[in-house]
């Protein structure tokens, strides 16, 4: 599981339906985190799409 921002958990929902999502602490808490799959096609849109901004500053 990976930790993920709300803004990756929406694409993330859009271009994979079936993606597995979990969202901790869900009685009214500003404390939430989502986590996300493991999966190779969604790690690897998070990193091309998602993420690419700050792979490129990373590098």
């Amino acid at each position: 599981m990976i930790l993920i921002g709300k803004e990756e958990v929406m694409a993330v929902r859009v271009n994979f339906p079936d993606a597995h999502i979990t969202r901790t602490m869900k009685n009214k808490s500003s404390r939430h985190r989502y986590y996300c799959e493991e999966n190779k096609r969604v790690l690897e849109f998070l990193a091309n799409v998602c993420r690419a901004d700050y792979t490129k500053e990373v590098t």
